[in-house]
């Protein structure tokens, strides 16, 4: 790989993450075909001991960048970001596996199209084994299939995501939208006629279960996302009129039943693995 393959890793972290799962997730980074120039952990509050040794433990040219706690992914991100030296950056969640191919796959194809800003790909969900994945998390190709696919969801799986560092923070950054940071800042590009794609291959094992899928369920966050609907309504990133349409059809499927919201979900946003 030439010089210009050298990519940052981006990992935020909350001190309640479980260290057995953050091990494993910073061991499929040391287990990628391209290794990273440095591996940035931005905390959200300073990391337990036993966090903090799996952290220092592992072999990668990890930097920890610690803030003053209660912030959120937002701030958190954002700090993380600005700390990063290349300008390739790959984001890795503590509780999700990236494939040993992963950073190389999209590495190269961000070098090959040099106009493309940000990129992720399809997730593999899995709930406690990782080798037994029980769906796929899908996303659209193509500007214009993802452009459409904005209007009414977020069209990039940020766990999965290589960005641009220098064409990030001259957008403004991650942003302290709560529960909505990411499709916050995809919005934010297409607005400017930032190009985003994505890559249709699973590159990422992402951690799932009844945690997941109560942080999109309830009052709280159908307010969460009435707020983030609403700011995006002022600032032109979605019509008016997409704003109210989402308002009326998202709220009540965040305040119905789980298990109904589940099988929704299920039915209409992942598809089975074959």
């Amino acid at each position: 790989m030439p010089e210009s393959g050298a990519y940052s890793v981006l990992m935020p972290l909350a001190p309640w993450e479980p260290p057995e799962q953050v091990a494993v997730a910073l061991g499929s980074l040391e287990r990628q075909t391209l290794q990273p120039t440095q591996v940035v952990v931005s905390c959200d509050g300073a990391p337990p001991e036993a966090l903090n040794q799996v952290i220092c433990s592992a072999c990668l040219p990890v930097e920890i960048v610690i803030g003053p706690g209660g912030e959120g992914v937002g701030p958190v991100l954002a700090r993380g970001l600005k700390r990063c030296i290349e300008d390739l950056v790959i984001r890795a969640d503590a509780d999700d596996l990236s494939i040993p191919e992963r950073c190389e796959i999209q590495v190269k194809a961000m070098i090959a199209n040099p106009n493309l800003a940000v990129m992720s790909s399809g997730i593999l969900e899995f709930i406690d084994d990782p080798t037994r994945p029980c769906q796929i998390r899908g996303v659209p190709s193509g500007g214009h299939q993802l452009y459409l696919c904005s209007r009414w969801r977020n069209p990039i799986n940020h766990p999965a995501v290589i960005l641009r560092r220098n064409v990030i923070l001259n957008s403004g950054n991650y942003r302290n939208r709560p529960g909505f940071e990411d499709y916050d800042l995809w919005l934010r590009l297409l607005h400017k006629g930032i190009v985003l794609d994505n890559l249709q291959a699973p590159l990422v094992l992402a951690r799932v279960g009844s945690d997941h899928a109560k942080r999109r369920h309830g009052l709280a966050y159908a307010t969460k996302e009435a707020r983030f609907l609403k700011a995006c309504g002022s600032e032109g990133l979605m019509s008016w009129q997409l704003v109210v349409f989402l308002l009326v059809t998202r709220t009540p499927m965040r305040l119905m039943p789980r298990s109904i919201q589940s099988f929704f979900t299920k039915k209409l946003l992942r598809a089975k693995v074959k």
